[in-house]
């Protein structure tokens, strides 16, 4: 019996290695393909332009979330057959298509209070982006379920490489922002045909009873989590275009954008990963002995998540000026301070990822709601009292949410899960003298090289590769428990 679980234990762990390794190759084609598009139409459109298209996307992202609802999560936790999320997956389809109704009417009505037609038309196209996109979030959880996450990963590239295609072409033909609108409902249309060609299961109507209602329970308190977050990401955006015009928008979208283009590669693939290990952990042996097993997966997933996100956010705030002016031209350089207070943001909002999938798992996902409630009022009273400074003190109201976010992560954990801030800092501490190391080289070669004439980009990805070698070679010497917990995949030590 033990020679059986210890070999199935070693296959579970070689199978959360493969999900990890192509979630997190999916996340760099993402990001790579997005951060190309983002880098080609701040070329061709300019911070004012380039703004307005981050103002629509906003507001176009907002009515997805709210279409989205939290029918994925649903489907991800479910534990029955299959009947259910087909059931689902229908009623995700038309919530998107009466969300993407009501954007359409919205777009069509604002040309009436002297919004320019260019930007009516763009309103409507990322509207009619709403319908596919939430069918496309459903689908995804629907492949996680499965437990086909290679498959779910292989969809999300081929789309955003379509994507990519599509919209740069509009680019360089002259189609401006509609170009942007353009890749993002090709993406999205052939992620969909995939998916569905994976899935094999198409959406059914019917789901009623005691079920419907424990979808809504559980869907409006994700939801309700969800929407307080997105809006407080989003709630920047908007304040400083209200504020500060669109080219300041443009400004903060752009050292966004860079920022979450590497935060995605870590975050995204990680609190996927989160909910399937977490899951696992909830029902994979006696009863009795759940609340270890979260507590010991929880523990391992935070060491993990910090000692792999640190290092590339400590980059981005070291490198912040030459990767401004390495990937974009010289009217965008008021963006690099910018970026480096973002990551820094970013960096302290990390271990936050994993509230929703443990909170949810271990069956407090109620609490949600009000822990991000409280979250968002605290973010609109710091986010208002700080535009009016401009937009290094927005900046930084930003890291201050982040610190406030990490307290309040830190009391959820050891409230709910019994994992205390004294053993997440115990277990980080490995990481501290590598990342010291690392960044002390980074540091050093960038200003004992100074004049030396190298491209910025080539500095940043030179330099930053050598100070890379040094945390790992660190890490590996220093802190030789998290180095094997790293290499072998986040195993589960409980089940070893």
């Amino acid at each position: 019996m033990s020679t059986d679980t210890s070999a199935e234990t070693r296959r579970g762990g070689s199978s959360m290695l493969g999900d990890g390794a192509i979630t997190v190759a999916e996340r760099i084609v993402s990001q790579a393909a997005q951060f190309a598009i983002f880098i080609v139409a701040a070329r061709v459109l300019g911070p004012a332009e380039f703004g307005v298209f981050a103002l629509v996307s906003a507001c176009a992202i907002l009515l997805f979330r709210f279409s989205e609802f939290g029918w994925a999560p649903f489907i991800m936790a479910w534990s029955g057959d299959s009947r259910v999320p087909q059931q689902v997956l229908f009623i995700a389809i038309t919530s998107g298509a009466a969300v993407s109704l009501l954007g359409i009417l919205a777009a069509q009505l604002s040309g009436s209070f002297g919004v320019a037609a260019d930007t009516v038309v763009l309103m409507e196209l990322f509207a009619a982006w709403v319908v596919l996109a939430t069918a496309s979030s459903a689908q995804k959880g629907v492949m996680i379920w499965q437990r086909n996450m290679k498959a779910s990963a292989l969809c999300e590239i081929v789309g955003e490489v379509v994507g990519l295609i599509v919209a740069v072409a509009g680019l360089l033909r002259g189609h401006g922002v509609y170009s942007l609108a353009y890749g993002r409902i090709a993406y999205q249309s052939t992620h969909l045909a995939l998916s569905f060609l994976v899935t094999r299961m198409p959406p059914r109507a019917g789901l009623r009873g005691p079920v419907l209602r424990d979808l809504w329970t559980f869907s409006a308190q994700i939801f309700a989590s969800r929407m307080f977050t997105y809006v407080r990401l989003y709630l920047a955006t908007f304040i400083v275009g209200g504020f500060l015009g669109a080219a300041a928008v443009g400004y903060f979208r752009a050292a966004d954008r860079l920022v979450s283009a590497v935060a995605e590669v870590i975050a995204v693939p990680g609190q996927l990963l989160a909910w399937t290990r977490l899951r696992l952990a909830r029902d994979e042996g006696p009863a009795d002995a759940q609340q270890a097993r979260l507590r010991v997966a929880l523990r391992g997933f935070l060491s993990g998540l910090f000692a792999l996100s640190a290092p590339v956010f400590l980059w981005l705030i070291c490198m912040n000026d030459e990767l401004i002016r390495g990937l974009l031209s010289a009217e965008w350089e008021p963006a690099g301070p910018l970026v480096a207070i973002l990551a820094l943001s970013r960096l302290v909002f990390m271990f936050g990822l994993l509230t929703e999938p443990t909170m949810s798992v271990s069956g407090h996902a109620r609490v949600l709601p009000v822990f991000a409630g409280v979250v968002f009022a605290v973010s609109i009273a710091l986010t208002f009292g700080a535009v009016h400074l401009g937009l290094h003190a927005l900046a930084w109201s930003q890291v201050a949410i982040a610190v406030l976010v990490l307290v309040a992560t830190f009391w959820l954990f050891r409230r709910y899960a019994g994992v205390t801030p004294a053993e997440i800092l115990s277990d980080i501490t490995g990481a501290l003298v590598p990342l010291a190391l690392g960044t002390g080289v980074l540091l050093a070669l960038n200003l004992g090289t100074d004049g030396m004439g190298l491209p910025p980009l080539v500095e940043a990805v030179l330099y930053g590769l050598a100070a890379l070698a040094v945390y790992i070679l660190a890490l590996w010497r220093l802190a030789p428990r998290l180095w094997a917990q790293l290499s072998s995949g986040f195993r589960k030590r409980v089940l070893s």
